[in-house]
């Protein structure tokens, strides 16, 4: 018993505190931006642990008349389907808990301000690390039961329907646990995957090189997960035949397959395929765990010692490419004072507000991830001989990768202004209103104008590699003035300034919304991609298309003019409707 001695100071002694520390890195985790504080907020978590936990659920209810009907006419499809179901579980199970790492990136590591709080109080250093670790194991724990515990106990029951005369009780156990195991081993997998590059990067930058590496990593991850989700019924299809194949190749390394074979080796299955990536999955969760716990040990002796000591230091100086654009923008875009202000104030906000800069990396993932699927569904059709040829030229689903991230990008940006930052602080805005307001949304316009300009300009390198450079400067002109009709559309009828309005979620119309965001998806997409490849065969449709829409974006600025002077103020106050809903038939 005296090797548990350590245990019981650590959790039971008054001086340690170990147990108020754990509950207070645990709440942490859900006071963040999206978490309503106060007693909503028990409730908010309620709705998001019910949002994770229902699909699989509802899946598995499904899969129960598919295997009633294996069992009873196809009994030699079952080790496939159950193989597809494995991968499906796996797979869908680990990408939310990528997902919940994202989400809580910024708690996952002791910050600055636990650093320069707990420092000063009499406990003991070993306490805190311990206490943040544990909290961080409990949210895990927490997710990964809710996202997998029912469908652990429920899926090896369904599947059992599929075996005809049953199958005994130790095998029904042996199915739970491997479901359990793989699942669940899985999730974690990619959660403390995530905690280890982040600890990387704390580790290895500075703070200001660390947040821009970490932000364009958040972004990537989005973009892989929500590929891989929309890729995952085909992906789950191709694993029956790749292992038929006995593997080998870049399928290999997708890591839902390694705890797959883990699922299969468990069951007992036969193969040395399975084994081999059972071995694999292994191997990796200890990689990552090692990682983990190397990159909190670091972190915590680099801070703890200097957290008192440390002072902010003044501002970096900027490089000299980034000091040239910040003069274009002040003397050639920007030249009134309160244009620039507003810019600057909306590019900040974006920068330092969490919930604002993930809700814009979801949208700008998402159009990244739709049109990496749109190209490699096209590009699946082609032969191995045929790709490179593909690729050299303008087909519908490449011209369309810009129009579709440009898309979500500026409706990303459109939705993300309506969305309070720090709603109190508004009063500046208000008291500094005054005829200037056409240069406040001549700002708005100006921001978005300025990303969706960056981001084709960073696109455009690479279709003058893969085409000629006159088609690939043929499709940056198309896309742009596309851009500038969109931001015309987009900001019709908004008075406001970004992040300064109440805002009333239940005034919008998510069916309505939803049909229209895919409507324009499609239309804005691919339709205007197939045009796009219409005018580059002819000068003369090119010239005739472009003069339309230059006049069809000079009446848009027309009409914006001719309705910004007529005296309506900035909004500062977003109501909601009315209660009592009148016909306005009187006079």
């Amino acid at each position: 018993m005296a090797r548990w001695a350590w245990l019981r100071r650590l959790v039971y002694e008054d001086e340690t505190h170990f147990l108020a520390l754990t509950r207070h890195f645990f709440h942490q985790f859900f006071e963040n931006e999206f978490v309503a504080r106060g007693g909503e907020s028990r409730l908010t978590m309620v709705h998001v642990l019910a949002l994770l936990a229902v699909p699989p659920i509802l899946y598995t209810f499904f899969l129960i008349e598919s295997y009633g009907s294996i069992a009873a006419l196809f009994p030699e499809q079952y080790p496939v389907t159950s193989l597809i179901d494995h991968c499906r579980y796996v797979t869908l199970s680990m990408i939310v808990m990528g997902f919940v790492a994202l989400l809580e990136w910024d708690a996952l590591f002791l910050d600055r301000r636990d650093f320069a709080i707990l420092t000063p109080l009499p406990v003991p250093p070993t306490t805190i690390l311990a206490a943040k670790i544990a909290a961080l194991l409990g949210f895990v724990a927490l997710f990964i039961v809710d996202v997998a515990g029912v469908p652990a106990l429920l899926f090896p029951l369904v599947e059992t329907e599929g075996v005809r005369g049953g199958v005994s009780f130790f095998h029904l156990c042996n199915m739970l646990a491997a479901h359990a195991v793989a699942v669940f081993s899985g999730s974690a997998f990619v959660f403390l995957c995530l905690v280890a590059v982040q600890g990387l990067f704390i580790n290895l930058f500075r703070p200001q090189t660390c947040k821009a590496v970490s932000r364009c990593f958040q972004l990537l991850t989005t973009v892989a997960l929500l590929l891989a989700l929309l890729l995952l019924p085909s992906t789950s299809n191709a694993v029956p035949v790749w292992v038929q194949a006995h593997g080998g190749g870049w399928f290999f390394w997708f890591p839902p397959l390694w705890f797959v074979g883990l699922y299969q080796t468990i069951l007992g299955l036969d193969g040395a395929l399975f084994h081999s990536l059972a071995r694999t999955a292994a191997i990796a969760s200890g990689i990552v765990t090692l990682v983990c716990c190397v990159g909190y040990v670091l972190n915590y002796q680099r801070h703890m010692q200097s957290a008192l000591e440390r002072v902010e230091s003044s501002a970096p100086k900027p490089f000299i490419l980034s000091a040239a654009a910040r003069w274009a923008l002040t003397h050639i875009v920007l030249r009134r004072p309160l244009e620039r202000a507003t810019y600057f104030f909306v590019t900040n906000t974006l920068l330092r507000s969490t919930k604002h800069r993930l809700y814009l990396t979801a949208y700008v993932g998402a159009g990244f991830a739709l049109a990496a699927f749109g190209t490699l569904g096209a590009l699946a059709y082609t032969t191995d001989q045929s790709l490179k040829a593909a690729l050299s030229q303008p087909s519908v689903p490449l011209l369309a990768i810009p129009l579709i991230v440009s898309l979500f990008l500026l409706a990303g940006m459109r939705v993300v202004f309506a969305i309070p930052a720090e709603l109190q602080a508004n009063w500046i805005f208000q008291t500094a209103e005054d005829e200037g307001r056409i240069d406040y949304l001549a700002g708005v316009r100006k921001v978005m104008a300025v990303r969706v300009v960056l981001l084709l300009a960073s696109l455009f390198p690479i279709y003058a590699y893969l085409w000629e450079w006159v088609p690939a400067f043929q499709q940056l002109i198309f896309s742009l003035v596309l851009s500038l009709i969109l931001i015309e559309l987009l900001l019709v009828n908004f008075r406001k300034i970004p992040f300064t309005c109440s805002y009333q979620p239940g005034k919008a119309n998510m069916s309505l919304l939803g049909a229209l965001y895919w409507f324009a998806f499609t239309t804005y997409g691919y339709t205007m991609a197939a045009l796009e490849r219409w005018l580059m065969h002819s000068d003369t449709r090119w010239l005739v298309s472009f003069v339309l829409f230059f006049a069809l974006l000079a009446v848009l600025k027309l009409r914006r003019k001719a309705t910004s002077v007529s005296g309506v103020g900035i909004t500062f106050e977003d109501l909601p409707n009315p209660e009592v809903q009148t016909l306005g038939l009187g006079g």
